[in-house]
């Protein structure tokens, strides 16, 4: 009996450690492999373009786990967001210190699923918004000014549409290759036909 094997090829591969000279990208991916969001693998693709790299993670802390919004909130969105876009790569990381429970990451996305945090839901709500340009930007700003500043409006805004960005970065490069069952959940709002 003949196996056939089939090999995965990103449409941008990822450098391997010599191909990595680099010595602050070298501390990015390094420090990617502790804080998991996003992974090595990624700075390892991006990594073809040093310094876009070190200035993307640069970018990317401030907006993620720093800035004027718990990370908690953000990462919840973040998560959300990869739904939505369908980036699995995106959907499987996980920011481990930001406490996301297993309900949380399988039900933000769904259309009648609201977190019972007011603040969260807000900035669920302006994701969402955000990413479907569902017309609801009224009402939306409405529950925001309840709960936010406009300069954490601005970091929600940043932040999201670099995730928006950085999930379709993901999967044109086709980093990782997809599971055969999508992790994503089934019913979740989505860009693309209903799942």
């Amino acid at each position: 009996m003949s196996t056939t094997t089939e090999t995965h090829t990103p449409n941008v591969p990822q450098l391997n450690d010599e191909q990595v000279t680099d010595f602050e990208l070298r501390e990015v991916i390094e420090r990617a492999a502790v804080t998991k969001s996003p992974p090595p693998s990624w700075y390892r693709t991006m990594g073809h373009n040093p310094d876009v790299a070190k200035e993307f993670a640069r970018y990317w802390d401030l907006l993620h786990r720093g800035g004027l919004v718990e990370h908690r909130i953000k990462e919840l969105c973040r998560l959300q967001i990869a739904q939505i876009i369908g980036c699995e790569f995106c959907f499987r990381q996980a920011s481990e210190p930001a406490g996301i429970t297993e309900e949380e990451k399988m039900s933000c996305a769904l259309p009648n699923w609201e977190h019972p945090d007011p603040r969260t839901r807000a900035a669920l709500h302006y994701a969402r918004t955000l990413t479907l340009d569902d017309g609801r930007d009224r009402e939306v700003y409405e529950e925001l000014r309840q709960h936010y500043s406009n300069a954490e409006i601005i970091e929600l805004a940043a932040f999201f549409m670099l995730t928006m960005g950085g999930n379709r970065m993901a999967k044109s490069w086709a980093i990782e290759p997809h599971g055969e069952e999508s992790a994503i959940p089934v019913g979740s709002m989505s860009i693309h036909s209903q799942r």
